[in-house]
């Protein structure tokens, strides 16, 4: 009669290890990211990832022509990497990354580096994504 609220329990368990740790369900699969400012105003302080999840990344100040170190999110799903949160001199700009993926997709390609090259044009955000291969970056340009 108690074995039922055990499995109960147990599958409970489960689930809520899947969702503190969502990578670990596509069995790891990342995306390395880095972003770089192409504008000509500094980014005071950058951030990307789902703070809810765990996977929010601060990347700190980017002055114009500077890229960010490396960082890996889950590759799925794209909520992990979909927003990138800009802080300018007088506001913050949240970015939705949507429809800016190579070939039109949905979620970037697991397993593969990738640089959001971040220009200010008309006091809004304009991303390009620019795929970097596949092999997982040195620890030299993770500085």
């Amino acid at each position: 009669m108690n074995e039922r609220p055990t499995a109960r329990r147990a599958l409970l368990a489960a689930w809520c290890a899947l969702l503190a740790h969502p990578g670990r369900a596509q069995g790891g699969a990342r995306v390395w990211l880095r972003i770089r400012n192409d504008s000509h105003e500094p980014f005071e302080q950058v951030w990307q990832g789902l703070p809810t999840h765990g996977t929010a990344v601060a990347l700190g100040p980017l002055a114009p022509g500077q890229t960010s170190r490396w960082h890996a999110l889950p590759a799925e799903p794209a909520a992990h990497y979909r927003k990138t949160r800009i802080q300018l001199a007088r506001r913050q700009i949240i970015h939705v990354n949507d429809g800016a993926y190579p070939d039109g997709r949905a979620t970037l390609a697991a397993n593969h580096r990738y640089t959001l090259a971040y220009a200010l044009t008309d006091r809004r955000l304009a991303l390009t994504v620019i795929e970097e291969g596949t092999r997982p970056p040195d620890t030299a340009s993770q500085s």
